[in-house]
């Protein structure tokens, strides 16, 4: 404990809660047990001052007057959210009240005032503003009442829960300074921590100042003060059902509660695993997340952790949500570099990362946007293996004591150091031993007293890429890739042999048995291989030959007798035993340039060299995905790897090979045999040079070289000589310990190019299409050639293959050549989104066709497909029916339908109408002409036909102008009849319809009298019967009197086209005359009258 402030008590647990200004934590401590404070909420503490517990709920809310919150966590520390991050400047003092789900804080800043908010940090209202100096906060829940105390007024005022009511209770002398408040029923109790003593007021404030009671235990710095029971048995729940909410259960009004998502956790690791997942896991996880998750472990041990599920939205660089993870608890180096997808490194899972120390950050963020399950991880404790392993970065080495306390990588030394690219380490005398390509040397630095380098040798070395140190015959081994040789020197570089030049093309990678007096190296020029010899470089064996592309990174298992390498042209991992059998594929990486690779019992450590992902890397022994994870991140050049014990652990014993009995090198063999090896110095040649003479300038360049050690016997060139323009061979011949060797190098002279690298195939720019809602797509391009096969690219400021997002941006590609001239080729790379449909033009019209024969019932129909183009590439068709199909009687629909590649959509629609032939309806018994006759007193008659019939049952009649059995007037009607068929095809049946009078009363006389000159008087009858016959023919045709019956009124007058029982023809031509009155129509001609019968009256 260093600087408390608030704290609280709980009498249930028996802890004590408080916050540490100066340890800048949230604690607990048991008050009746001697055990020590246990740390539950820290990293994102500052300056915390107010704290309160809610014992019906089971929560600890406390104030950060630094970082102007209000923060809520369960007991034990593991569930953490911040509630209030707005509004607030110096928020102090807090209290709780469970049961109406409130909280009551002060805010001490420049707006000083008390607030309220529900448990669970919503609806923020101020119920008294305007002060000065609040140091403290007290809750009175009978009263309802809050009470404060203002420490520059020196006051005791109160204010109902509501806001109203507010009062100032009291006024203090000015010796007395307020800070920390409580009460119970009988007494206000006031902390002082300037006076150093606690003050005892009673509740109706009579007793105060001199009558005040005074406690000083001690002389101390008295602030925050609590009042509770000291034990209680049970405790009422409230309104939160804890069971109700998978995170922290805040209480609210009402009775009501409130599931807020814990976010930020303060987790303790031991040996028993425990679980961490996302929000909401296995749902997914919520928006606009900012988790702090610290784990800690026992001093002297590391925290594990295992993934079991991993699904984060993807973006490019994990800039929207990430998880990170990093040793420590205050930003310490990371193990996890911003990760997202559905995978940290490679399927499958699970992963297994580690910290270094004893402290780890977990922090997980999200956006707005596309979220994903979440994570799923197994934490625990474990204990760490004193490991050291190295690595070399180019111009600098680094180590780290693996599964330690020490949580970063150190940095011995930097110059002169300029391109390391192997590295191993000597327990015994714990010197670092390494390649340096840009110096072309063997070196070697102390772990712990070295201030520099120490540079071993520099002679007969190009490329030194593999190197490896038998640690029992005190042995170091290095390849040259560029010579294609295998060397061996002593660890003190005082003795070195080459022990194999021949038949290696690009020696790579080298190992050694010690044990077995073995060594195997990796050969990847033209015909790559995988080689054992003897220690001493003799009976060389291929062990691998197939399925090889550039093989290196080897290292063995001593345990499984086994070799495993990293084929970095084919990705793949492979292994094979000692003796060259069993050869396996076991892993494919992707995305990585693997280097170098080391093996412990549980792990296989790689380092990726890729400029954009450099990182040291490991994945489990058994492949399975149980563990995988980043050691060390950064995009540094990481190439070289090795792990070795820190120190000498007993194994580094003398093996087969008495240094004793040898004046020089003493070289293991199998079966306990060794070779002494007398150190061969060799012959080293200047190499071969290049040299320049300006345009306009003598074609002879003066060219200078180190001459070569031993005695020269000649040379056909001497070092300060002219050499012309084309190339020179050197050759000297020289004197080296009694015998005579020769060397040759060339010296080659031309004309400085001025001209720069010509590109072949600079891309031209792009412009990429991705769908709505996206915003990013990945982007690739042809390789980019240059036209001399000399000049190479230097650099690319965005690589083929990258993720781009929306907007545009420029690509640069940097190439030079041999004389260093230079040339960019730039494009850009424009990514847009796609919500344009397709374009369609020259859609069809609407298409009619009428069929000439009544038997067809359906035709062949034709037409011009139309065309569609888009503005983000091609849109797929789809059509239904197809031209040259057979539409049916009918109209039809025709549509097209175009789809871009994201969706997009547009149609042309059109409709086929086919129209069969017509045929009218025919009628079956059209009734001929009618006529009839009405008696005396009758103006009109009823007549009636036959019901008419069609031939098609399908033809309807639809309209008659007179129904059978309808009354006609004296005169000719016409009845028209009209049918339709199912093709609205019409027909039409008329006839006439005739009543003549036969002038009633004149007709019986008529009758009388020729029934009476039958009896006699012949000539005289007959005379009458004429008389009688023109008067009746006289009355039919006079014109209508005035005392004639009226004229019906608006007569109907009927006109149809076509004849009886007849269609109309198209060129008929008919004439029509409308009779006002019945009396107008024409009498039909004279007819014979019948025959009189026998009886008249039938």
């Amino acid at each position: 404990m260093q600087e408390l402030t608030g704290l609280d008590f709980d009498p249930v647990s028996g802890y004590v809660f408080y916050a540490d200004k100066g340890a800048q934590n949230i604690a607990k401590k048991n008050v009746f047990e001697a055990s020590p404070p246990e740390i539950i909420v820290s990293g994102n503490v500052v300056d915390p001052v107010g704290l309160r517990l809610d014992i019906p709920s089971r929560l600890v809310y406390w104030t950060d007057a630094a970082r102007g919150t209000v923060s809520v966590t369960d007991l034990d520390g593991t569930m953490i959210v911040t509630l209030v991050d707005t509004g607030l400047s110096a928020p102090g003092a807090i209290v709780t009240e469970p049961y109406e789900g409130y909280i009551y804080y002060i805010d001490t800043g420049s707006e000083a005032r008390v607030e309220r908010a529900d448990g669970d940090g919503r609806n923020q209202m101020a119920i008294a503003d305007g002060l000065v100096s609040p140091t403290s906060l007290a809750i009175d829940t009978d009263e309802r009442v809050l009470y404060w105390v203002d420490a520059s007024l020196n006051t005791l005022e109160s204010v109902r829960y509501d806001g109203t009511g507010r009062r100032r209770a009291y006024s203090y002398d000015e010796d007395r300074t307020p800070f920390g408040l409580v009460l119970d029923s009988d007494a206000f109790i006031f902390s002082d921590p300037t006076n150093q003593r606690l003050w005892v007021d009673d509740r109706n404030l009579t007793q105060v100042g001199e009558n005040s009671v005074v406690f000083r235990v001690d002389p101390l710095d008295y602030r925050g003060i609590t009042l509770r029971p000291r034990t209680a048995l049970a405790i009422d729940p409230g309104s939160c059902p804890t069971p109700g909410c998978s995170d922290l259960c805040l209480p609210r009004p009402n009775d009501q509660y409130a599931c807020v998502i814990a976010c930020d956790h303060e987790l303790t690791a031991s040996s028993s695993p425990g679980t961490l997942t996302s929000p909401g896991y296995p749902a997914n996880y919520p928006n606009n997340l900012n988790c702090v998750i610290h784990i800690r472990a026992p001093e002297g041990q590391v925290i594990q952790l295992i993934f079991h599920d991993f699904d984060l939205g993807s973006s490019r660089d994990c800039i929207f949500d990430s998880l990170v993870i990093e040793n420590g608890i205050d930003g310490g180096p990371r193990l996890l570099d911003p990760s997202c997808g559905e995978h940290l490194i490679w399927p499958p899972d699970p992963t297994v990362l580690e910290s270094t120390g004893n402290e780890m950050t977990i922090q997980f963020v999200t956006d707005g946007s596309i979220t994903g399950a979440g994570f799923s991880i197994t934490y625990l404790a474990v204990t760490p293996n004193p490991d050291i392993m190295v690595v070399a970065e180019g111009d600098r080495l680094r180590y780290w004591y693996r599964r330690s306390s020490q949580n970063q990588l150190i940095e011995p030394i930097v110059n002169p150091i300029n391109d390391s690219i192997a590295v191993d380490y000597d327990p015994v005398s714990e010197y670092f031993y390494y390649s340096d390509r840009g110096t072309r040397s063997i070196g070697r630095i102390h772990r712990a007293r070295s201030l520099s380098a120490e540079t071993l040798y520099t002679e007969d070395i190009v490329y030194p890429f593999g190197m490896c140190i038998d640690v029992i015959s005190r042995l170091l081994y290095w390849t040259d890739a560029d010579l294609g040789t295998i060397s061996v020197s002593d660890l003190e570089g005082t003795e070195r042999a080459t022990i194999i030049d021949t038949d290696l093309d690009s020696p790579g990678s080298i190992v050694v048995e010690p044990y077995t007096g073995y060594i195997y190296y990796t050969d990847w020029g033209s015909s790559a291989k995988i080689e054992r010899a003897e220690g001493d470089g003799s009976n060389r064996l291929v062990l691998v030959d197939q399925d090889l592309g550039l093989p290196r990174a080897l290292t063995m298992d001593f345990t499984e007798r086994s070799l495993y390498w990293i084929d970095a042209r084919l990705g793949t991992l492979q292994t094979v035993r000692y003796d060259g059998s069993n050869q396996r594929e076991l892993y494919t990486f992707h995305g990585f340039d693997p280097f170098s690779m080391v093996i412990d019992a549980s792990h296989i450590f790689f380092t990726d060299a890729l400029p954009e992902s450099g990182s040291i890397r490991f994945i489990g022994r058994d492949l399975s995905g149980d563990s995988r994870g980043l050691i060390f991140g950064g995009k540094d050049h990481y190439r070289g790897l090795a792990l070795r014990p820190l120190t000498d652990d007993g194994t580094s014993s003398p093996g087969t090979c008495p240094m004793t009995q040898c004046d020089g090198l003493c070289l293991p063999r199998p079966n306990n045999q060794f070779t002494c090896s007398t150190a061969d110095p060799g012959v080293v040649c200047p190499d071969d040079s290049v040299v320049y003479f300006d345009s306009g300038q003598l074609p002879s360049v003066q060219v200078t070289w180190e001459e070569p050690a031993g005695t020269v016997v000649s040379s056909s060139e001497d070092s300060g000589d002219f050499f012309p323009r084309g190339v020179t061979t050197v050759t000297y011949t020289l004197r080296v310990n009694g015998a005579i060797e020769t060397c040759t190098f060339t010296v080659t002279v031309m004309e400085r190019d001025t001209a720069p690298p010509v590109f072949v195939n600079c891309p031209t720019s792009k412009e990429v299409w991705v769908g709505p809602g996206n915003t990013s797509s990945l982007v690739t391009w042809d390789t980019v050639r240059l036209q001399d096969p000399n000049d190479v690219i230097l650099s690319t400021s965005v690589p083929s293959g990258s993720v781009f997002f929306v907007g545009r941006m420029t690509v640069t590609i940097l190439a030079s050549d041999i004389a260093s001239n230079t040339a960019t080729c730039s494009f850009t790379v424009t990514v847009r989104v796609d919500n344009i449909p397709p374009a369609i033009s020259q859609c069809p019209a609407n298409i009619t066709i009428d069929l000439t024969r009544s038997s067809e019932e359906d035709v062949v129909v034709t037409w011009v497909v139309p065309s569609v183009t888009d503005n983000a590439g091609d849109a797929d068709w789809s059509e239904e029916p197809t031209p040259g199909t057979r539409f049916p009687i009918g109209t039809s629909e025709v549509t097209y339908t175009a789809t871009d590649d994201f969706n997009n959509l547009a149609s042309c629609t059109f409709y086929v109408t086919v129209n069969g032939v017509v045929v009218p309806p025919v009628f079956q018994n059209c009734p001929g002409p009618m006529m009839a006759w009405i008696g005396p007193g009758e103006t009109t008659k009823r007549v009636m036909w036959d019901t008419i019939t069609l031939d098609d049952p399908e033809d309807t009649i639809v309209s008659s102008s007179l129904q059978s059995g309808s009354e006609f007037f004296v005169g000719t009607e016409t009845v028209y009849v009209e049918a339709t068929g199912p093709s609205s095809n019409s027909a039409w049946c008329n006839f006439t319809v005739t009543i003549q009078d036969r002038e009633g009363d004149n007709d019986k006389d008529v009758s009388i009298i020729v029934g009476a000159a039958a009896g006699g008087g012949g000539a005289f009858l007959f005379l009458l019967f004429i008389i009688a016959i023109i008067v009746l023919i006289f009355r039919r045709r006079r014109r209508p009197a005035q005392d004639d019956p009226p004229a019906r009124d608006n007569p109907p007058a009927y006109f149809q086209p076509g004849g009886i029982g007849g269609a109309a023809r198209a060129n008929d031509v008919y004439d029509t005359t409308i009779y006002e009155s019945p009396y107008e129509i024409p009498k039909p001609a004279a007819r014979k009258l019948p025959a009189i019968p026998d009886d008249p009256f039938t």
